[in-house]
């Protein structure tokens, strides 16, 4: 049976077309090796469903009372989605066997949680676009705890995936950079000088080889 991924998308992915092309793009080029994909989101967006692989399944969470629109910085209402997704992702977890699980921007925290929050251990790819740990970018005790959060998801991530160098140095603190991919948007039919389709393909494939590779015995 074709390994199996749960991808899951942020808090803010129906405000972020970036995001939601980004999450097209990956799900067609797991899909193309073979992969099984589930993608879980806060809620249905026309954007993210109009082309996406319509062998993905898409899942989302119950309708949390005052909690739509969340905002980008880290707030009450991101964090109350994220937990929510947290629970759905460990009910999904709990009927379909996923190899992997793939977070973008804070749904790679929600990853984290999955992990930590079942029996079993996942290994899981943290993909940030739009870090929370922007070294004074976010100021408060919410920007701090979400700072704190993004971290430990960071550093317990199989795999790291950012989108530029930019977005790698604004980033704060440490990063296992041994794990960390820069995988650009593919957009060669705008620049000739951008990544083809075909090599972003080919990179979500290297990455997910290393994710998956057999670990030595103890």
């Amino acid at each position: 049976m074709p390994s199996a991924v749960l991808i899951v998308a942020s808090t803010c992915v129906h405000a972020d077309p970036q995001e939601i092309l980004r999450i097209q793009d990956t799900v067609t080029a797991l899909r193309e090796q073979g992969r099984v994909v589930d993608v879980l989101v806060p809620r249905i967006n026309p954007l993210l469903t109009a082309t996406l692989n319509p062998m993905a399944r898409i899942f989302t969470i119950p309708k949390v009372p005052f909690m739509d629109n969340p905002p980008r910085r880290p707030s009450i209402r991101r964090f109350v989605t994220a937990v929510v997704m947290f629970f759905r992702g460990v009910a999904l977890a709990a009927r379909r066997d996923y190899a992997v699980l793939h977070g973008f921007n804070d749904g790679a925290l929600v990853a984290r949680a999955i992990d930590r929050g079942t029996v079993r251990r996942y290994p899981y790819v943290a993909e940030i676009h739009r870090p929370l740990s922007t070294p004074g970018f976010f100021k408060g005790l919410k920007a701090a705890f979400g700072r704190y959060l993004e971290h430990a998801a960071l550093r317990h991530a199989s795999a790291i995936i950012l989108p530029d160098v930019a977005t790698l140095e604004r980033i704060g603190g440490k990063l296992p950079k041994a794990r960390v991919s820069l995988i650009p948007d593919p957009h060669a039919e705008i620049d000739p000088d951008a990544f083809s389709f075909g090599e972003f393909a080919l990179a979500i494939e290297h990455v997910y080889d290393y994710v998956l590779r057999p670990l030595p015995e103890n």
